[in-house]
């Protein structure tokens, strides 16, 4: 097989002005996001950039407890990015969504070790590559997890109050709210599933033949990843919302207003 084409830095500059056309689309349609849109774009060049470089060493160094770090900063930065996406405060619910996460890590490398071996799965090239493709798919389902069960809880904090007030547990009564946020958080990753190799050509199956891997080879490494994604995506979506909900709730079952990132510029206003 034929080695992977170097793309030329200079014709991925002039690539990468694309996302003028998008950029373009914003301003035509009046959407205030150009801005965030711009610095989004340079800072995913700075970051890819700057971690290409740094997986460089790593790779050279491979060493485990560098490479074991390095998923560690991932999941930090993961649950930074879920928390503020969902509209939720970083400070009050990190204590809990942290643990969540690691548990999924701890989950999918054990699983790992059911076709690598040990050496293999913490060297380097193999963790690194494959813990960034599982806790990137998780950001998306936690999103939607987390904001679907805080902000129908707090729309919808009557219906709450009168299971409470029926004679339900606080589980009990929060069970109709985890359930529809845990349908939607997976239901694009059913979809993806089901769409597999017939709409869309997955990126690692992709990237693996660009890089001269057979498509058998690829394919079998696209089936192991999908379904480490599906089973790690679907542990660490049910044990954000579990842990999390210790934070939502006060010693007397009231739900707390204060786990959202707008309530304090709400309280000012009303004051």
């Amino acid at each position: 097989m034929n080695s992977t084409y170097d793309i030329p830095i200079q014709s991925l500059i002039f690539y990468v002005f694309l996302f003028i056309i998008p950029v373009m689309i914003f301003k035509y349609l009046k959407i205030r996001k150009v801005k965030s849109l711009i610095i989004s774009i340079a800072r995913m060049v700075f970051q890819l950039s700057m971690v290409g470089v740094y997986l460089g060493y790593i790779f050279h160094l491979n060493n485990i407890f560098i490479n074991i770090g390095w998923i560690v900063l991932m999941i930090f930065v993961a649950n930074i990015s879920i928390l503020d996406q969902s509209g939720l405060s970083i400070r009050k619910l990190s204590y809990y969504t942290i643990p969540a996460y690691f548990i999924t890590v701890v989950v999918v490398l054990a699983s790992f070790l059911i076709i690598f071996s040990t050496d293999t799965i913490f060297s380097a090239r193999y963790l690194i590559p494959l813990g960034g493709m599982v806790l990137g798919n998780l950001l998306r389902s936690n999103i939607v997890g987390l904001d679907r069960f805080f902000s129908e809880l707090r729309k919808r904090e009557n219906e709450y109050i009168q299971y409470i007030s029926l004679g339900a547990q606080r589980s009990e009564a929060v069970i109709p709210f985890l359930r529809e946020a845990y349908k939607a958080a997976m239901a694009p990753q059913i979809a993806g599933l089901a769409i597999m190799g017939l709409v869309a050509l997955p990126g690692m199956m992709t990237g693996q033949i660009l890089g001269g891997s057979s498509p058998m080879l690829a394919i079998k490494y696209q089936i192991m990843i999908m379904t480490a994604i599906f089973v790690t995506t679907s542990v660490s979506v049910l044990l954000a919302l579990i842990f999390s909900m210790n934070s939502a709730f006060d010693s007397f079952g009231r739900f707390r207003k204060d786990i959202f990132k707008d309530h304090r510029e709400r309280r000012k206003k009303h004051d």
